[in-house]
């Protein structure tokens, strides 16, 4: 009897498999053409782009990319690695045996005319064993390469150990240098003569006769204005350097240091934005974030939690409008910010930052009231990509004196919570210094070098 249904359900199971039908990520992982073409044009049709995929040879594959006609060549250049990047991360996430290689093409539709074209391997773990393969089969250039690299490893180290070697000596000969050039007569900076001048709780511009540094002037650790509800002046009583009141910056160029601000906008928001500051407190890092005020009105608290912590605080409106605005209205929006930012965390923001691409009225204001309209050099995309993906946009175009975009509301912000630890271990291995927006101007102040718009 046993026997019996045990044949029976064997005969099922044969059945069911004989009509099974594989699905196209099932097919695509096969290697097959059709499915690969028609699962990256499900991916990639809504943005004007349409791929087709042949095969080249056993493991390999061409993969033509075509823009649509009306498309300009310089967007289709411009669009190269991250359509690189995208259709490899894809493949990669198919672990395909049958996927080793692939050459991808860009071409306007229509046309034969190659724009560009580039060559990547695609590694995973199944077909890492070919991947040793092919090394046996050239063990000598490996060693050659490996060499190669070990030396120029050692010399760029040597040269990197040298040069911060004589920064440091500049440095402190320059810090030496303020302190024997000070007077000796105690001047009106004490804590009380501060948050007597200071009805904002942040440092104001004093005249040339109480400090010649360009009449800047910074609290001590224990200077505490008295109007300030939470935050002492040490943390967010930093100012930037007045020639970049009214400015707008993307970037600081020639930084004296290796040094990048990351900054988050669209928050507060639940979730996201207190395991970004968990992980921003767990690797000793500040940061900048350009909060909007509708979220400050539902999440005072966050708010809160970020300008105890110590991050720099920047305006990004009070509604978030993604449209052109009127004077009127953009003077709204930033006034009732300002003063929001103020009643809820003690701090009278400098920087701005617009939302969207909108600029107009907005910037215009911002710049008429002295704030910093604080844009970016690096984009990481993180509302439309994955975590793997992000990473790659920050250290690929990480450079000293960059200002990173990302986002802590506004959204599903996974993605960036899981690759922020990752991505600022591998700058901080990198030798960056990772600080806030008003610390990366004053370090340009210093260097007497910034980038507008």
């Amino acid at each position: 009897m046993t026997s019996s249904i045990h044949h029976r359900s064997t005969r099922f199971t044969s059945s069911q498999k004989a009509l099974y039908q594989p699905s196209v990520i099932e097919l695509a992982q096969a290697g097959n053409c059709q499915a690969l073409t028609y699962w990256m044009n499900s991916l990639l049709a809504s943005q004007g782009v349409s791929v087709q995929v042949q095969p080249a040879a056993k493991h390999y594959l061409k993969i033509f990319v075509d823009f649509q006609p009306l498309t300009r060549k310089e967007v289709c250049i411009s669009l190269r690695d991250r359509l690189v990047r995208f259709i490899c991360y894809r493949l990669w996430t198919l672990n395909s045996s049958e996927i080793f290689s692939v050459q991808i093409l860009a071409r306007v539709s229509g046309s034969s005319r190659v724009l560009w074209q580039q060559t990547v391997r695609i590694n995973t773990p199944a077909n890492s064993q070919r991947l040793r393969q092919i090394r046996a089969l050239h063990p000598k250039s490996r060693q050659e390469s490996s060499f190669a690299f070990q030396f120029l490893r050692s010399l760029l180290l040597s040269s990197v150990t040298l040069a911060g070697f004589y920064i440091g000596y500049r440095l402190l000969y320059l810090e030496i240098s303020k302190l024997l050039s000070k007077p000796s007569a105690a001047q009106p900076t004490t804590s009380a003569y501060l948050a007597h001048q200071m009805p904002y709780g942040t440092l104001q511009m004093l005249p040339n006769s109480v400090n010649s540094d360009e009449g800047i002037i910074r609290a001590d650790s224990e200077a505490k204005v008295a109007s300030v509800k939470l935050i002492s002046a040490e943390i967010q009583g930093e100012r930037v350097p007045k020639r970049f009141q009214g400015e707008t910056v993307l970037q600081v160029a020639g930084h004296p240091e290796k040094a990048i601000a990351l900054t988050f906008e669209d928050g507060p928001w639940p979730g996201a934005t207190e395991q970004i500051l968990d992980i921003l407190q767990q690797h000793h890092v500040r940061a900048t974030f350009f909060m909007v005020g509708l979220q400050i009105k539902r999440f005072p608290e966050l708010a809160k939690q970020v300008a105890q912590a110590g991050h720099a605080i920047g305006n990004h409106t009070w509604n978030h409008p993604l449209q052109e605005v009127s004077l009127a209205d953009a003077a709204s929006e930033i006034n009732d910010m300002e003063k929001l930012i103020y009643e809820i965390t003690g701090v009278k923001p400098e920087l701005f930052r617009p939302p969207g691409e909108v600029r107009g009225e907005l910037t215009a204001y911002a710049r008429q009231q002295k704030y910093v309209n604080t844009l970016w050099s690096i984009d990481a995309q993180d509302p439309y990509v994955s975590s793997p993906i992000l990473i790659d946009n920050v250290l690929k175009q990480a450079q000293p004196g960059r200002i990173v975009l990302m986002h802590d509301g506004g959204g599903d912000r996974s993605a960036t919570v899981h690759a922020l630890p990752q991505i600022i271990s591998a700058l901080k291995q990198q030798g960056y210094r990772l600080i806030t927006v008003p610390e990366l101007l004053s370090g340009a102040y210093t260097a007497g070098a910034h980038t507008k718009a």
